[in-house]
């Protein structure tokens, strides 16, 4: 589902203004990727505003029929470039699919600098979980390089069901609702760095257990807002 225009240009401005702020102070920092920002609004006023905005968390109510929590945030300056994925890999809840994500362009998002690619009718694959597939190790433990086997999985899915492939297109305050098993992941940028500002909410049902599969720990959840 997409929104178009559900935030205002000021309102984000403000929000590009406060994570440029955030990293010039050093509140924030890229994490081991060297491209996301993880959980900014934890130190931000203005953008824990954004994160918990009724304009996002009624329709995520509405979709999965369930109160919803804000769990976590993700800011970029420039495409992920990130293989096929489900966020269910990393963010799965019990029952399957009570968690939910909005994509917040916060720049024009064109075909050339990274745009988000989503594998339309993915949702209703089974879900790829650690037992699902050869991760390299056992019973007990995960392989050293079970994420690397997880993207392989994923890719023959898309390759064996012949998804299409969706780029999302966006300007400013466009957002992007999608299922917590839609396959999805980063353009590579036509122009290596290019600017592509963006932010991304991850959400769970109230109800329900949350678990990062692919590490088997629980998901710490703030209390409400």
């Amino acid at each position: 589902i997409v929104l178009r225009g559900l935030f205002s240009p000021a309102e984000v401005a403000e929000m590009n203004a406060e994570i440029d702020r955030l990293i010039r102070d050093k509140v924030v920092d890229f994490n081991f990727t060297g491209r996301k920002i993880m959980f900014a609004f934890h130190h931000s006023e203005l953008l824990r505003e954004r994160v918990y905005d009724r304009r996002i968390l009624d329709v995520m109510d509405f979709l999965l029929g369930k109160r919803i929590r804000v769990f976590q945030s993700i800011n970029f300056l420039t495409g992920s470039e990130q293989a096929a994925h489900s966020d269910s890999i990393h963010m799965t809840t019990h029952p399957l699919g009570y968690m939910t994500a909005a994509w917040i362009a916060l720049e024009p998002i064109t075909a050339d600098n990274g745009p988000l690619i989503y594998h339309v009718g993915s949702h209703k694959l089974p879900y790829l979980l650690n037992g699902s597939y050869d991760h390299g190790g056992n019973r007990f433990v995960i392989g050293e390089d079970a994420y690397a086997r997880y993207e392989q999985e994923v890719q023959k899915a898309i390759d064996n069901n012949r998804f299409k492939a969706r780029e999302f297109h966006a300007q400013p305050g466009d957002v992007l609702f999608w299922h917590a098993n839609l396959l999805h992941g980063g353009k590579k940028m036509t122009v290596p760095g290019a600017s592509r500002k963006s932010m991304v909410i991850h959400c769970f049902a109230d109800d329900v257990l949350c678990y990062h599969e692919l590490t088997q720990r629980p998901a710490m959840m703030e209390e409400d807002h």
